[in-house]
């Protein structure tokens, strides 16, 4: 059973942080894109991360000390191209694609699905076309189903019933799985596979030998499949949820924006730079 947990505002409790992140020498910082290092826009074609944010990031990519990840519900090609940083691990799909250094996985199952995702993607192009702000995403190995953009009460309606109908035979039957996100519906293949799990995965048997045991591990994010990885992560790290505090959530800190997130980032790297530096030579 899942007690609820009472997040704390990271900021009011930065000492205590500090004490967390100074007792450890290396760090594994896992993050989330949309929505933790960036603002989640109505179309997410218009995400980008800012400038200052890739930086940060390309910073820690040279640390020798810290093994950064980017985990993410996008397709791995567009995950690369919109952070752009190489030898990082980035975790696409929820897990059903991964590449970094050593590593590169593409979920069997999942291609195995390709030519079923491909039908549901161009019936619900059909079916959802004359629905003015709905955004159907091809992700290669699974389908984003966007209606952020979608006003009208009743048009948000139709989108759940033909989304159901259309893909019910094939959830039914185990072909597919569904899953929501923020005004965003998951149309992934049946694998027993999500961000959570896939981080299990990486702990036990891909992160290099300094980092497998005594690493800080910290993993921020906004959405469901973030709040199962702090589930997942209770005591075992620093689990960090961006957003509304009121919302629920498992993880033991929250900031309330991609801004903030950008002022932890910058707040960590200074941490562990001065508590180096101050160490004798």
């Amino acid at each position: 059973m899942t007690n609820t947990v009472m997040m704390k505002y990271l900021f009011e409790n930065i000492q205590t942080v500090d004490a967390l992140l100074n007792a450890r020498e290396k760090t594994i910082l896992l993050t989330d894109f949309d929505g933790t290092l960036t603002p989640i826009r109505k179309h997410p074609d218009l995400a980008a991360l800012s400038e200052e944010i890739r930086q940060i990031l390309i910073k820690y990519s040279q640390d020798k000390a810290i093994f950064l990840g980017i985990i993410t519900g996008r397709s791995l090609k567009q995950i690369k191209k919109l952070v752009n940083i190489p030898e990082i691990l980035y975790v696409a799909n929820h897990g059903i694609e991964l590449e970094g250094p050593g590593i590169h996985y593409v979920s069997k199952e999942a291609r195995k699905a390709r030519y079923i995702l491909w039908h549901i993607y161009m019936r619900l192009l059909k079916s959802l076309r004359h629905i003015k702000g709905i955004y159907v995403e091809d992700k290669g190995l699974s389908i984003s189903l966007h209606y952020r953009a979608v006003k009208k009460k009743g048009d948000i309606e139709f989108v759940t019933s033909t989304l159901h109908a259309i893909t019910k035979p094939f959830l039914d039957r185990k072909m597919l799985s569904l899953s929501t996100g923020k005004m965003v519906y998951e149309i992934r293949p049946p694998v027993e596979w999500n961000k959570a799990s896939t981080i299990q995965w990486l702990l036990a048997h891909y992160f290099p030998e300094e980092f497998s045991e005594g690493a800080l591990l910290i993993y921020l994010g906004d959405d469901k499949a973030d709040i199962e990885v702090f589930e997942s992560l209770r005591g075992k790290g620093l689990t960090i949820f961006v957003g509304n505090p009121l919302d629920t959530s498992t993880a033991e800190y929250y900031v309330h924006s991609p801004e903030e997130v950008k002022v932890f980032l910058e707040h960590l790297y200074e941490q562990k730079h001065e508590v180096h530096n101050e160490c004798p030579q």
